[in-house]
């Protein structure tokens, strides 16, 4: 992983920052280095740091797993996160924030609308299935 975005990355287990901002920006790199015939002009958006990385499928793991972390640890950042990982569009990545969202047996109605927003672009029988274990979640 880069020096660059690994430092990066590390502000996340800084206990004394709004992470917001860190979030939303890596959900940006994220979607900056998937998408491939997207317009978005990134040097408007992104710290110049982040702007000229590149990233590997390795490196997006590594993203994801450090997000998961902070999910658990801090979860009121649970509707950036899950905007975040959304940027991936992948399945499996998915799944796996949806099956930390019902471990922490909460679900607040931002990070509710987000997921929402996410299984309508990301499906499978499985991520419907979590969807709906978040529903009950929710009612009780």
């Amino acid at each position: 992983m880069n020096l660059n975005l690994q430092n990066y990355l590390q502000q996340l287990t800084d206990k004394n920052i709004n992470k917001e901002n860190i979030i939303m920006n890596i959900g940006l790199l994220i979607e900056k280095n998937i998408s491939e015939n997207n317009p978005t002009d990134y040097s408007l958006l992104l710290p110049s740091v982040l702007m000229k990385l590149s990233m590997t499928s390795k490196d997006i793991d590594e993203i994801i797993a450090s997000l998961l972390i902070l999910l658990k640890e801090e979860p009121i950042y649970s509707s950036r996160i899950v905007w975040c990982i959304g940027k991936t569009f992948d399945e499996k990545k998915v799944e796996s924030l949806l099956l930390a969202i019902i471990q922490l047996k909460h679900c607040d109605e931002e990070t509710f609308k987000q997921i929402e927003f996410l299984i309508d672009v990301i499906k499978n029988e499985r991520i419907i299935q979590l969807f709906d274990e978040i529903v009950l979640l929710r009612s009780k």
